[in-house]
């Protein structure tokens, strides 16, 4: 088991400097540290509420979708956090570029990449055809957590994961509520 843990952990280190470092230009070190803050929780939160309060009923109950999805896959990530005190990539490892995003919480899941992912999913879900975009938005978000310096590979899947899952399953939930 332990051969595994470290082959996994050898893949994730590498996989992290290569999106770290070797995709690093110019232009993408103006618009990813940009980009990160659309998985935080001002931007999270602030998109609920502006569907919630700005749109029409299918949109509202899009909104109100997505900040149940945000709110209880949180729960599951600070759990998840707590558990296994991973510590940040920048923390660990040496030579890397971190765009002095200091966070001193701990690494395991990514906490903005859940929460992208667990709105992003729920409007791909309800609204069909623009699943490309939202699914492109949160992957490019989940990227952009390794790119600067605060997450491993690793914890931006499962964050991935843990997004997906929770927008899914409040999404068929909620709706067996609203619509039977």
């Amino acid at each position: 088991m332990n051969r595994v843990i470290n082959f996994i952990n050898r893949e994730d280190i590498k996989l992290f400097y290569i999106i770290n470092d070797k995709i690093k230009c110019s232009f993408l070190d103006k618009i990813i540290p940009i980009i990160t803050n659309l998985g935080g929780a001002v931007s999270t939160i602030l998109t609920c509420l502006i569907l919630i309060y700005f749109g029409n009923d299918e949109v509202k109950i899009a909104g109100y979708k997505s900040i149940t999805a945000l709110s209880t896959s949180h729960v599951l990530v600070h759990f998840l956090k707590k558990i296994f005190t991973r510590e940040r990539p920048f923390v660990k490892l040496k030579r890397i570029n971190t765009f002095k995003n200091k966070l001193f919480d701990y690494s395991f899941p990514s906490g903005h990449t859940t929460a992208i992912f667990s709105i992003c999913i729920t409007l791909a879900l309800n609204f069909s055809v623009f699943t490309l975009f939202f699914i492109a938005i949160a992957f490019v978000v989940g990227l952009s957590r390794i790119y600067i310096g605060v997450h491993y590979p690793s914890d931006v899947l499962v964050g991935m994961i843990i997004g997906t899952i929770f927008a899914i399953t409040n999404n068929v939930f909620l709706d067996m509520l609203i619509f039977s």
